[in-house]
Parts: C-alpha cells; structure tokens; sequence
C-alpha cells in the first residue's frame, strides 16, 4: 500500500489545525488571564524558594471531577425545560434526540469548553497554591482594625448581633450553612455553563474573564494586603475572646444540628497550624460574596427572574458569611465593591478583544430550525 505523499499529509492537517485554533479563539483572553496569574505564582514560588503546589489541589480536582457529571445532568433538565416550556414539540424525544445529537457533534463548541474548564483549573491551583502563602508573605494583622471598623459602622456592636435574633436557632442556621456549601457547586456550575456557552460570546467571556479577576485581584492580591483571618479565629491568633460568645451558639446548635462550617473551620485550623492539606484562610475580602454577586450579575444576562433570584443567594450569603463566624460584615461589602470592579473591567476586556468575526455557535437541530412550526395548540 503507497503511503500519500508528504505535501499530502500536510494539506489534509491544514484544515484539522485551522479547526482546532478557530475552537480554541474565544478562549485567549482567559487563556492570557490564567498565564499571567501563573506567572505571578511561579514567581512567588522562587521569591519564597518553596514548590509551585498546594496539598489542597488534588482534593479540588477530586471534587470538581465529581461535579462534572452532575453538570451534565442539570444541563440536560435544563433543556427539557426549555423544551417543555419554551419549544412544545409535537415529538419530545425526537426533538430531544436530534438537540443533544447536535451539541455532541458540534466538535467546536466541545473543544472551546474543555479547554477553558481546563484553564479555570490550573488556575484554581495556581489560586490555591498563592493563598496558602499569604502569611508567608504579610503576616496575618488586619483583625483588631477590621473588627473595630465592623462595630464602628453597625452601631457600636458586631455584625454577628444583628443576625441572631433573627437566625439565632439550630434550624435556620443549619439552612445558612447548608447554602453557604451549596455555593462552591453552583459556582463551578456557573464556570461549566459558561465554558459551553456558544450563543453569546460576550456573555460567555465576562463571566468566565471576571471568575479569574475576581479570585486572583480579590483573593490574592487583596486577601494578601489585607492579611486577616476572620472572627472565627479571632481567639486562635491571640487578637481575645470578642467573638467567643458567637462560637459558642454556633456550638451549641451543632449538639442538635450539625454545621458543615464548624468542621471545615476545624480543619482549616489544624492544616495551618500542622501544615495539613487544608490550611488557606484568609478572610477579607470575603470571595463567597465577591463570588456569588457574580452568579447574579451572569443570571442577569440570561433573565431578569434568575437574576434576582441569585441576588437573594448573594444576600444569604452574606449573612451567613457573618452568621458562621467566617467573616466581618465589611469583608462582604467589600467583596461586593471587588466584585462590581472586576465584572466591569472583564466585561471592557471581553469587548476590547473580542475577534470581529467571532461566531462559534452550536449547529441549530432539526427540532430548532422547525419549532416555531411544531408549537401544541395552547
């Protein structure tokens, strides 16, 4: 059998690799993101003369492993819904075949998402790696001042006080903490959308460009200024007792409801101080509000009813931030403030680099392209 000539074998992979780069295009700017906040890390590193890792990677990629197939899952109800609600075909599973038939197929759209799923995790574990090193590099200080400016804007007391009398039972507060764990799945499952998402570029890279900027800028950078370890370890880091009688109910509710907070809070206090797996603490700026206000603002781009609806999760956040004893009230407000900053500088940059021709959209299905004529009656 004649082999093809070499000339051959390089034309036919011509269009394989134009392909390949077209797919790959809307992701630059995340892919430039990722690449500078790795070089910041890797300087770091040789700064410090400690390995480029952190033992809380491969727990991260385990979990986020898991996560994937649930993705899937959601995503799949998701287009029932929209199937049930906003199409209405004569022939469901046909419609239902032929859309998943066509998302499979469109080799395009799964090569653009992999591959920036993939860069959101190396960048968790550059994130990982820079936070465990933030007392290495400004030592934990910002407490005192951070409660005194806490009590100084709500009244003269802690936050904390304020929530009590409303959340102040093992009930409500396990419904906190249960959204505050709650908050790591839909945030990645934000990222998993947002990776896929073909139909609106600008959408897509906003959030995804704003996920990195707010991490690293609030989560690094600041959290690095700002060296503070929260009220939950106020005691633990010799700053006294002030928000010992918080912990003490977060304690005694956990006799009759147990808080996912209290154990983690354990663990993270034990990886500091015995270089366990688990040891980043940091706490302002607070990034579970600086995170969940920008599922809100995303919900916005697809509609206004899931957008309030994550301002309302942005909001139990918050409280429950201070509630569990993980944060000062101003560090939420400032991970707001973080937040609105970054989603406006990633939505500019987004626009700035956007390719003039950009336009990597899933093939529209049979059931698409005629479901305007396969409405049901009523």
């Amino acid at each position: 059998m004649t082999s093809l000539p070499p000339m051959t074998v390089q034309t036919a992979a011509l269009p394989r690799q134009s392909a390949l780069m077209t797919a790959l295009r809307p992701n630059r700017l995340l892919f430039a993101l990722v690449l500078l906040h790795l070089g910041a890390a890797t300087v770091i590193a040789l700064t410090l003369d400690v390995p480029l890792k952190s033992p809380a990677v491969p727990t991260l990629l385990r979990v986020l492993q898991s996560f994937v197939p649930l993705f899937v899952v959601l995503l799949l109800v998701q287009r029932v819904l929209h199937m049930a609600v906003r199409v209405r075909p004569d022939r469901p599973l046909h419609w239902l075949r032929d859309d998943l038939g066509a998302a499979l197929a469109d080799g395009g759209r799964l090569v653009q998402g992999i591959s920036a799923f993939a860069a959101i995790a190396l960048f968790a574990a550059c994130f990982a790696f820079v936070k465990d090193t933030i007392p290495l590099m400004v030592p934990f200080s910002w407490d005192p001042a951070f409660a005194r400016l806490d009590r100084a804007l709500h009244g003269g007391q802690d936050a904390w006080h304020l929530f009590m009398p409303v959340f102040g039972t093992p009930g409500l507060t396990a419904l906190l903490d249960n959204a505050y764990s709650l908050w790591f799945f839909l945030l990645y499952y934000f990222v998993f959308l947002a990776a896929f998402d073909t139909r609106n570029p600008d959408r897509r890279m906003t959030f995804l460009a704003a996920f990195v900027l707010v991490w690293a800028l609030g989560g690094n950078l600041l959290a690095t200024i700002f060296s503070s370890v929260g009220p939950v370890y106020y005691a633990a880091f010799g700053y006294g007792a002030d928000y010992a009688p918080l912990m003490d109910r977060l304690h005694e509710f956990a006799l009759s409801q147990p808080l996912h907070a209290l154990a983690l809070q354990d663990t993270l206090l034990q990886g500091y101080f015995q270089d366990g797996p688990l040891k980043g603490i940091s706490a302002m700026p607070s990034m579970h509000v600086a995170t969940a206000w920008l599922m809100a603002f995303q919900g916005f781009r697809y509609n206004r009813l899931a957008g309030w609806a994550f301002v309302g999760f942005a909001l139990v956040i918050q409280i429950g931030s201070v509630h569990l004893g993980w944060h000062y009230a101003i560090d939420g407000y400032f991970g707001l403030l973080v937040a609105l900053g970054c989603w406006w500088l990633a939505r500019g940059l987004a626009r700035a680099t956007a390719w003039p021709a950009e336009s990597i959209r899933t093939p529209r299905s049979a059931a698409q392209h005629t479901a305007q004529g396969c409405r049901s009656p009523g």
